[in-house]
């Protein structure tokens, strides 16, 4: 049976072409099975030249990857190709059998090991780099982003079972969206120091292996260039890949821009980074299993982050003052539902919204 196979770019795999005999079949140690292989190569970048691989540092490969290697290499091989032709023929000794288990025929590719899977993102950026900086960065504007954003965001959570308040909604989905623009600061009024860890376009402005140490990318963003590996039409509709398959990852960079910036205001400790790390995937477990989330995890620091940068994500003719009186009005009406254990977090978000709201002539009641 006919198999065909798109390898991806430096990535390693293995063809399964399970067989089997009739019964009648004779015993012997002299049968052989030929392959025929065709290869074709498209037109693009070489990832590695083409006179052989070299070695591979398993230190940048993940423990299932190194899993797969090992298994690969307790197998025997033997083959022999025929002169001048793409057909390998394969030893086989058939042996007296029983009955046993039905095995699935059905021939396929195995991955072993691609980009992605790799702990170094720089071949990542390397070979996919380019298309996000003509595809994909172009189209992150808040115009295309910020709904689909909001509408994700009200599911989810509704979902896990919090439903959100529009307003609620909309104070996330500003943040996110942030996240996004902030990947290309120089087309918008950011700036690149505002942008701090998000700017992609840095990254892309330099050769990411004459730098020393490993590229800290946004999670949002490694998440595109392994969704632009598995099919490259994913770099020309972030919309659509963001909110579908990558909001976890966006809400991750949310996470992390929101604990700085609600530190900022506040001037309270949140804890190392590896306590804020263990609190943001305590968060996203929670929005995965769809139980558990409660108000304290989602204000702090997601809905006072987004109400921090309310003003920087404002649309036509929108008063930023709008957004903050909507989401005291919420506050408002959790008061009474809450855990005496939630009153900080309260009283947080109160405090902010009052002190963000003076600079547009909002001035929130008791």
């Amino acid at each position: 049976e006919r198999l065909v196979v798109e390898v991806k770019s430096a990535e390693v795999g293995y063809v399964m072409l399970p067989v089997t005999t009739l019964p009648d079949t004779a015993i012997s140690d002299g049968y052989k099975i030929a392959v025929e292989i065709d290869v074709r190569a498209p037109k693009a970048n070489r990832i590695r030249s083409s006179e052989g691989g070299g070695t591979v540092n398993p230190s940048f490969l993940g423990g299932e990857t190194k899993a797969m290697i090992d298994a690969l290499q307790l197998l025997t091989f033997s083959t022999n190709k025929r002169l001048g032709r793409s057909i390998i023929d394969v030893p086989l000794t058939v042996m007296s059998g029983s009955v046993g288990k039905i095995t699935d025929f059905t021939p396929g590719w195995v991955s072993v090991c691609k980009l992605s899977n790799y702990k170094d993102d720089r071949l990542l950026l390397q070979h996919y780099g380019t298309r996000v900086q003509i595809d994909t960065l172009p189209r992150l504007k808040r115009s295309l982003l910020l709904q689909p954003l909001v509408e994700t965001t009200q599911t989810r959570f509704t979902e896990a079972g919090f439903p959100l308040k529009d307003a609620e909604a909309l104070a996330i989905a500003k943040l996110m969206t942030l996240v996004l623009e902030y990947a290309t600061p120089r087309f918008n009024t950011h700036g690149n120091i505002a942008a701090r860890g998000f700017d992609v376009e840095a990254l892309l402005g330099h050769d990411p292996f004459a730098t020393e140490g490993l590229p800290v990318f946004p999670h949002w963003f490694r998440g595109m260039l392994g969704t632009i590996e598995i099919d490259a039409r994913a770099a020309a509709h972030p919309t659509q890949v963001i909110t579908r398959y990558l909001y976890n990852d966006l809400l991750r960079d949310a996470v992390d821009f929101g604990f700085d910036l609600v530190t900022e205001a506040t001037g309270e400790d949140f804890g190392s980074t590896e306590e804020r790390t263990t609190y943001r995937e305590q968060l996203i477990n929670l929005l995965e299993a769809k139980s558990g989330l409660d108000f304290s995890r989602v204000y702090l620091p997601l809905i006072m982050g987004g109400s921090l940068i309310n003003d920087k994500m404002t649309l036509a003719k929108e008063n930023p003052a709008d957004l903050l009186r909507d989401v005291s009005d919420a506050l408002k009406e959790r008061a009474a539902d809450l855990s005496p254990e939630e009153h900080a977090v309260y009283t947080m978000a109160r405090e902010i919204i009052a002190r963000t709201g003076q600079r547009f002539g909002y001035y929130p009641g008791g």
